[in-house]
């Protein structure tokens, strides 16, 4: 699909190592990239990834070896992206689907099978986050302690007809 394959598939082994996570984090992305759903949402935002990639590889790192480093709020941070590129049903499904294959391609074992569980607990909370900020009214900001309300049916001017 995806994932164009590059490893002997007798010779996987399950995720170990940080080198093991950023050969993941690296080769899902020279998938995403070109990909027709979420290539032009990366491409819009401009992504620099020379400092995108090891944040991306601190990050499973700690979330599937134990290793202390990316320190802060994933879906926060993206928060932007979200407002500005759609990141719900289908691009969720593919992001997902890329990683699977990604991960199948390469490794095999139960770290693996944590990689998939921690994705898909990841995608549920972006979808969590992109629906409420899409139901959220507009927030008002209060300045000099004046906070603007909407006027309500007795208190709004009432149009004169003089005819």
């Amino acid at each position: 699909m995806g994932v164009p394959p590059v490893a002997d598939p007798r010779a996987r082994h399950d995720i170990e190592t940080v080198e093991d996570v950023e050969l993941l984090v690296r080769r899902f992305y020279q998938a995403v990239i070109p990909d027709p759903v979420l290539g032009p949402i990366f491409h819009a935002i401009g992504v620099d990834w020379g400092v995108h990639i090891p944040k991306l590889v601190d990050f499973w790192s700690g979330r599937l070896l134990g290793i202390p480093g990316y320190e802060g709020n994933v879906a926060g941070a993206h928060l932007a992206v979200f407002e500005r590129r759609p990141f719900d049903g289908p691009e969720t499904a593919r992001w997902l689907e890329l990683w699977h294959e990604t991960l199948d391609e390469l490794f095999a074992g139960p770290t693996v099978e944590l990689a998939k569980a921690r994705a898909a607990g990841a995608a549920e909370a972006i979808t969590l986050v992109v629906r409420r900020r899409r139901q959220r009214p507009p927030r008002f900001v209060t300045l000099g302690g004046y906070e603007p309300t909407v006027p309500s049916e007795s208190t709004r001017p009432r149009s004169c007809d003089h005819a």
